[in-house]
């Protein structure tokens, strides 16, 4: 449910024609959700793993590293909602053609599409990232809406308090192209 919009949002990183990315410093993938009376569900992982495929690049998030501050709302999370035994990871892919990088001291910011995998259901989505170029570092953020139900995935509902449906999941790292 949370990882699946950090993964979304870490996805987006990537150039055209690159032989491949080197992930530099550490890294954040984040979800947000709200509920009723201002209540809000948010979480983070530091686990994120960047591929290059050839023509994508693709971005997972083990789901079982996303913590909420709460031990038992993790574990809620990870076994009652976003099943990770069976659905162990989220999994973002971009195509290489649609991401821009930016010259040294630029900054570059776009919206694309990706498809994004949870919970067994791979669905298309909007992928907004920023791109800043310094030096042979690119410092990279991003960010994916997600709707639950979309990836048939129970809606979270706790002593009468329910999350929305739709969560924003974000990511942000540094890397290199090798």
């Amino acid at each position: 449910m949370n990882l699946k919009h950090t993964l979304l949002a870490a996805m987006l990183l990537a150039a055209p024609a690159l032989a491949g990315v080197e992930r530099s410093g550490e890294a954040t993938a984040a979800f947000s959700g709200k509920g009723p009376a201002g209540f809000k569900l948010e979480g983070k992982t530091n686990e994120i793993v960047v591929k290059d495929q050839g023509d994508k690049v693709v971005f997972s998030v083990p789901l079982s590293t996303l913590k909420t501050g709460i031990d038992l709302r993790d574990r809620h999370m990870q076994e009652k909602y976003l099943e990770v035994s069976k659905y162990p990871e989220a999994v973002l892919e971009v195509l290489w053609t649609a991401i821009k990088l930016p010259e040294n001291g630029q900054t570059v910011t776009q919206t694309t599409n990706g498809k994004m995998t949870i919970h067994g259901k791979t669905k298309e989505v909007p992928v907004t990232y920023t791109v800043k170029r310094n030096g042979e570092v690119y410092e990279a953020s991003g960010k994916v809406p997600l709707n639950l139900k979309d990836y048939d995935i129970n809606i979270p509902n706790y002593m009468g308090v329910t999350v929305k449906p739709d969560i924003e999941t974000t990511v942000s790292f540094s890397f290199k192209k090798t």
